[in-house]
C-alpha cells in the first residue's frame, strides 16, 4: 500500500499485527482478564437497563436523538456478550475455545463490528445533532426526517454489517487462523489493501475527527447562545442534547485519541521503529479495545435526566397552585 510512503504496507501491517501480538507484552493476559472480568458485569447490566427504558418508554423511543444511541448500545451489547466471552476464555485459558473455523469468524467480525459501529455511529451523532438542536422545525417535518434521520441511520446500520463482512468472509481470512492469540489473528484483513486502509483512514480516523469536531462545535454555539436565549425552556433543551454528545465524546477521546495518534504514525513511519512506540500503540490499542465495554456507562450519564426525569412533589405542586 502506497499511501504515504512506500513502507505504508509494513506500518500499516505491524500495527494491526500489534492487536493480537505486542498488546501481551505491555498488558498482560492477566491483567486483561481482571479487567474485563470486573468490569462486563456492570457494563451488562448497565447496557441493558438503558437499552430497556430507552425502548419501552414512549416518550423516550420517539425522541430522533435517542435513535442513535440506541444504536449505538445495541452495537456495544452484541459486543460485550459475544466477543468479550471469547476474549475471557483465551486470556484465561491461553486458547481459543471452541476451536473453529466458525468461532473465529464470529469473533473477529463482532469485535471489529463493536469498534466501528461506535466510530462511526457517534460520528453521524455529532452531526446529526446540529440539525435536531438548530434546525428542529424542518425535522418536524415527515418527509425531512425520512432524508436526514431514518435513511441516512439506516444505511451506516447496513454499511457497518456489510463492510465488516465483507472484511473478514473473504478466502484469505477464512483459511487464516491461530487459536492463541487474540482474533485468532486477525491480520488477514491486510491481505486486501484497499479494504485495510478505509477501515483505519475513513472507518477511525476520519470518524474520530468528525465526532471531535462536530461536538465541540456544538458546545461553543450553545455557550454563544446562552446569553441571547437568557436560559429559557428552549436553550435548556438545547444544552440537555448538547451534553448527551459532550459526554460521549469524552470518552471516545480519552480512549481513542492514543490509536489515532498510533495509526498517523504509522502511516508517516515516524518514530514506529522505537520501543517507546511499540509500548504506547500496544496501550492504545487495548484502550480502544475497552471502548464499546465502557460506552453503555457513558450512555447512562448522558442521558441521566431523560432516564431518571424529576418530577415536582404533589404538596409542592400544590402549594404553587395555591400561590397562584
Amino acid at each position: 500500500m502506497t499511501f504515504l510512503n512506500t513502507n505504508s504496507t509494513n506500518d500499516t501491517n505491524s500495527l494491526t499485527e500489534s492487536l493480537s501480538r505486542t498488546i501481551h507484552d505491555y498488558v498482560p493476559s492477566q491483567c486483561q482478564f481482571i479487567i474485563l472480568i470486573i468490569i462486563i458485569p456492570f457494563a451488562l447490566g448497565c447496557n441493558i437497563f438503558v437499552l430497556y427504558r430507552l425502548l419501552t418508554d414512549k416518550n423516550l423511543r420517539k425522541e430522533l436523538y435517542n435513535h442513535v444511541i440506541i444504536a449505538i448500545l445495541f452495537s456495544s451489547l452484541e459486543f460485550n456478550l459475544i466477543h468479550v466471552p471469547f476474549s475471557i476464555n483465551l486470556f484465561l485459558t491461553g486458547s481459543v475455545w471452541p476451536r473453529s473455523i466458525i468461532a473465529c469468524t464470529i469473533w473477529r467480525f463482532t469485535a471489529y463490528l463493536g469498534c466501528n459501529a461506535n466510530d462511526v455511529l457517534l460520528a453521524w451523532a455529532a452531526v446529526e445533532r446540529h440539525l435536531l438542536v438548530y434546525q428542529s422545525n424542518m425535522m418536524r417535518v415527515s418527509r425531512n426526517r425520512w432524508i436526514l434521520h431514518y435513511i441516512p441511520l439506516g444505511f451506516l446500520v447496513i454499511y457497518l454489517f456489510g463492510f465488516n463482512a465483507s472484511c473478514f468472509f473473504t478466502l484469505a481470512c477464512l483459511t487464516k487462523y491461530d487459536f492463541s492469540v487474540v482474533f485468532c489473528d486477525a491480520t488477514c484483513l491486510n491481505s486486501v489493501v484497499v479494504m485495510s486502509t478505509w477501515y483505519l483512514v475513513v472507518n477511525q480516523l476520519f470518524a474520530a475527527v468528525l465526532a471531535i469536531v462536530f461536538s465541540l462545535l456544538l458546545w461553543i454555539r450553545i455557550v454563544q447562545q446562552r446569553k441571547r436565549m437568557r436560559k429559557n425552556v428552549e436553550w435548556r433543551r438545547f444544552k440537555k442534547l448538547t451534553i448527551h454528545v459532550l459526554v460521549i465524546t469524552r470518552l471516545f477521546i480519552f480512549l481513542e485519541m492514543p490509536y489515532a495518534i498510533t495509526c498517523t504514525l504509522a502511516y508517516t513511519g515516524y518514530f514506529t521503529n522505537s520501543v517507546l512506540f511499540d509500548y504506547f500503540n500496544s496501550i492504545s490499542l487495548f484502550l480502544c479495545y475497552i471502548m464499546p465495554i465502557l460506552m453503555p456507562f457513558a450512555c447512562f450519564f448522558g442521558l441521566k435526566q431523560d432516564l431518571f426525569p424529576k418530577h415536582i412533589a404533589p404538596s409542592t405542586q400544590n402549594t404553587n397552585e395555591k400561590k397562584q
